[in-house]
């Protein structure tokens, strides 16, 4: 019959809490003294991290939770008197005295003295036994037990919660097997049947028909890169593409986030809401407040529009059609966990802004750091193999030294290229340059179709019946009042497309007009950029 543990855990066997006891004895022990040493770092481990639940020891769970109590106090030294005058305050003497006042923290005290780096160790492991109880109170003494390569005591608290978020997956899958065989030659005429009635085409990319045509859209078990540089517009880019058609296609998407925050984003909501509407509102306006009432009227039309958008009303709640969590360490085995977790309740469109090497892991190159992460993603994004068969749209920034580059490719990445490897699709972005517009001493000779017409006596069209139409970027244009304003140009590279041709292979360099004032983006024509370039 399974026992209570205090802590509340229901463990088959008081053996194995008294051996977890003893080996996180050390560590409880040095991490409340190093606490107490310095009782700012309870600041920096709030009690939804770390409390007196999460020690397996009682008397140092009582002298954490007691030093935490204290700095709430205001106490910045832990001596003698300030202790005391807690002890009687809290009215715990009785609990105190039992476990040896203040000498058997003091001894610990004196013995951690330059024990600070290995602060974040100790942390890890409490938490690792944290949780072994309480998976022991789940699955029973298995936990405990070494079975095969299974060992707790040679695994860190995230394989630990993996093996057995696993051995729950597990539950769901239809038998034991872990891979699943198939024949080239086989089944061929019905293969080309199901194609035809069952295209692979992805999402569309929101009021984009030439970009979702360059890669089918944006699909499942696949995993996109888009490359901006810095300050260049990739969040907004991304955000009219790909969240603006997953809301209006009422499908759930995961934002991560390490950026901007979920402030920030509504704002470009609402900006780019207000920019179909063609509806202006100096984007700035939303950081000034004090909105006049025309702003108020422009904003709550803006609302009015995204329920609309995303087809909320009385049959339906589409308020939590986009998720966003936003991650102030970048960690991969964190991001995992997120994607995991959300992908379980119906988000199976995630996008990261933006993809970066994990923090903390200095023993490794960051561009490293940042392979190894895009292939844990694209683990997640592929339809078997494991995966949760995702679509996936990552930002990632370009290296400094592309930005003479007109041609951008896998380069632009600099050391970190590697990471396309990963990726179904890759494209890239950047601002047209002064001498690319009309008159420049580069001048881009840009193209679109459109159908062919009775004027067009010599025009030589293609098989819809569309001719090409040749142009170049004007640098400024002029509203009916005549006024003048610059135009704003931006370029979209597919240097990768398993999905479709990439540059090298054909692929046009689609051209867009922006305006970062109502976040709009819309596609002009194509291009062709020379690659000038020996790698």
């Amino acid at each position: 019959m399974a026992t209570k543990t205090k802590a509340g855990s229901n463990v088959k066997s008081d053996k194995y809490l008294d051996i977890m006891r003893e080996e996180v004895l050390i560590p409880e022990a040095y991490l409340t003294a190093l606490f107490w040493n310095n009782p700012e770092q309870y600041i920096f481990y709030p009690e939804e991290k770390i409390n007196t639940k999460t020690l397996l020891n009682t008397p140092w769970a009582f002298y954490f939770g007691l030093g935490r109590k204290m700095q709430q106090a205001g106490v910045k030294i832990f001596d003698d008197i300030s202790i005391m005058k807690h002890v009687k305050e809290l009215n715990v003497m009785e609990r105190f005295e039992k476990y040896g006042g203040f000498d058997t923290v003091r001894e610990v005290m004196e013995e951690v003295e330059g024990f600070e780096p290995n602060l974040e160790a100790y942390y890890s492991e409490i938490k690792k036994y944290a949780m072994l109880r309480n998976l022991g109170g789940l699955f029973g003494d298995k936990v405990y037990e070494k079975n095969g390569k299974y060992d707790y005591h040679k695994i860190d608290k995230e394989d630990l919660y993996l093996y057995w978020f696993d051995k729950v997956n597990q539950l769901g899958l239809d038998g034991d097997a872990k891979f699943e065989e198939h024949f080239l030659l086989e089944g061929l005429d019905e293969d080309i049947e199901e194609w035809d009635a069952t295209p692979d085409i992805g999402l569309p990319f929101y009021n984009s028909s030439r970009m979702t045509k360059i890669c089918t859209g944006f699909d499942y078990g696949n995993l996109y890169i888009y490359g901006g540089f810095g300050g260049s517009g990739k969040t907004a880019m991304s955000f009219n593409k790909v969240v603006m058609s997953c809301i209006e296609n009422e499908e759930k998407l995961l934002i991560i986030a390490n950026e901007q925050g979920i402030k920030e984003f509504k704002k470009l909501l609402l900006t780019t809401a207000l920019g179909i509407k063609k509806e202006y509102l100096y984007r700035q306006r939303l950081n000034e407040g004090s909105f006049t009432e025309e702003e108020k009227r422009k904003l709550s039309n803006a609302i009015e529009f995204i329920k609309a958008f995303s087809k909320q009303g009385e049959d339906k709640n589409n308020s939590k059609l986009v998720a966003l969590v936003f991650m102030e360490d970048y960690i991969m085995g964190d991001v995992k966990k997120i994607i995991r977790h959300y992908a379980n309740r119906g988000y199976k469109s995630v996008m990261i802004d933006t993809g970066k090497p994990s923090d903390g892991n200095a023993a490794q190159a960051r561009w490293e750091v940042f392979t190894e992460d895009f292939k844990e993603l694209y683990k997640l994004c592929r339809p078997n193999g494991g995966g949760l068969n995702l679509r996936m749209w990552v930002n990632v920034q370009l290296a400094d030294n592309a930005l003479t580059r007109r041609f951008l490719n896998e380069h632009a990445f600099g050391e970190s290229k590697k990471i396309k490897n990963e990726a179904s699709v890759v494209f890239m972005g950047r601002n047209v340059w002064d001498d690319e517009y009309e008159g420049g001493d580069s001048e881009i000779k840009a193209w679109n179709y459109r159908p062919k017409t009775k004027d067009d006596h010599f025009a030589e069209e293609d098989e819809r019946g569309y001719v090409k139409e040749e142009f170049t970027l004007k640098r400024f244009w002029t509203d009916e009042k005549g006024n003048t304003y610059p135009n704003q140009y931006y370029l979209i590279f597919t240097p990768k497309n398993r999905r479709g041709r990439d540059n090298k292979g054909g692929q046009p360099v689609l051209i867009m007009q922006s305006n970062f004032n109502n976040n709009s983006w819309h596609e002009v024509g194509w291009c062709h950029i020379h690659d000038d370039r020996n790698y």
